[in-house]
């Protein structure tokens, strides 16, 4: 049963909510070609709703995968929260590529890691990137990998470097 749920929470994510997604950036995309009046109203109201059936969808997602136990919710839904968290300060969800075997091979101590550095890359990106879109990805083949890549500018102007100083050093293996 278990199983099931995670490949239909899958599916909604992997399927359903990139759809909405990349249909409301479209969206989106034309009320800028639109004269201004009531017909862009109406789409900008539809993008908001696509977003909050977005969001919905999520937290559907996110209790698909909570399994009751006594570790709590799996690391797949622990990302999932994490990017609804910052969806507000983005402007807009962040897209997300989760492998399947994250719940079951990856540590907790190692999870608790990897949503830190999650968290500081979604928050660099809406702090500094002007991004219009940010893709998250984590996979665990052997080698655990975080990938958080946006379109937008970066840091400009600045030595300061402790955001990426800090994911750095999360990165590194312990020293066993």
């Amino acid at each position: 049963m278990l199983a099931g749920r995670d490949r239909i929470a899958r599916d909604l994510h992997d399927l359903v909510i990139q759809r909405l997604f990349a249909t409301g950036m479209s969206l989106q995309a034309a009320t800028g070609m639109m004269p201004a009046g009531p017909a862009a109203g109406r789409v900008r109201q539809s993008v908001d709703a696509l977003d909050d059936t977005i969001h919905d969808i999520r937290t559907a997602i996110f209790s698909l995968q909570a399994h009751p136990g006594p570790g709590g919710p799996g690391l797949r839904a622990q990302i999932m929260a994490a990017a609804d968290e910052m969806t507000e300060a983005l402007g807009y969800p962040p897209s997300l590529r989760l492998d399947g075997g994250l719940d079951a091979r990856v540590p907790p101590e190692v999870a608790e890691d990897l949503l830190k550095a999650l968290r500081e890359g979604l928050s660099n990106a809406a702090r500094h990137a002007r991004a219009s879109q940010v893709d998250v990805s984590a996979e665990i083949d052997g080698d655990l990998l975080l990938v958080v890549q946006d379109n937008g500018t970066g840091i400009t102007g600045t030595s300061r470097r402790s955001g990426p100083a800090n994911l750095a050093g999360r990165a590194r293996p312990a020293a066993r």
